[in-house]
């Protein structure tokens, strides 16, 4: 069943993405809070595809949540513009700024996903190409997307999120 979800989860990921012409993520958060679960992320190119799980297993813990902070202090989404707004980078932790500084990342649109009312994972669009911004329209479907993923990584974390994740968490 885990499994069958995890597939489901990528498949709407990266529909998302071709969709949003935009790389995209997807999270659980651990019901203690203080974990992001890596559960999906699509971009065209797998180098980039590769790079972005990368940075997402070294962001996991909250400590190192950087961009995703304002989500998981409550927020529903969050737009961040990295390649002018100095905010923005100021705001990543440290793995982030440095995949930032590797990756022309030039915007991330974050939005979280919630199940009566509780947080139980997040979401992103990030975009690559320069000078791009996320419009309303993409809030939108990220808005639709992550309305329709949160009861699926809902019914994951029910199911204990280290049996399902692909490496090892120390």
């Amino acid at each position: 069943m885990d499994v069958a979800l995890r597939d489901l989860l990528r498949s709407m990921t990266e529909t998302l993405a071709i969709a949003s012409a935009n790389a995209a993520t997807l999270r659980a958060l651990s019901s203690d809070g203080e974990w992001l679960f890596p559960v999906a992320a699509h971009h065209p190119d797998p180098r980039m595809k590769t790079a972005m799980t990368e940075i997402m297993e070294v962001t996991a813990h909250r400590a190192e949540s950087g961009l995703w902070r304002p989500i998981l202090d409550g927020r529903a989404a969050a737009r961040f513009r990295l390649a002018t707004d100095g905010d923005g980078r100021a705001a990543a932790s440290a793995a982030q700024r440095r995949f930032l500084d590797r990756y022309p990342v030039s915007a991330v649109l974050g939005m979280a996903l919630r199940v009566d009312g509780e947080t139980v994972g997040v979401a992103s669009l990030v975009e690559f190409a320069a000078g791009r911004d996320h419009t309303d329209d993409d809030e939108a479907l990220l808005a639709e997307f992550v309305a329709h993923a949160a009861p699926v990584v809902q019914l994951l974390r029910a199911g204990g999120l280290p049996r399902w994740v692909d490496r090892p968490w120390s």
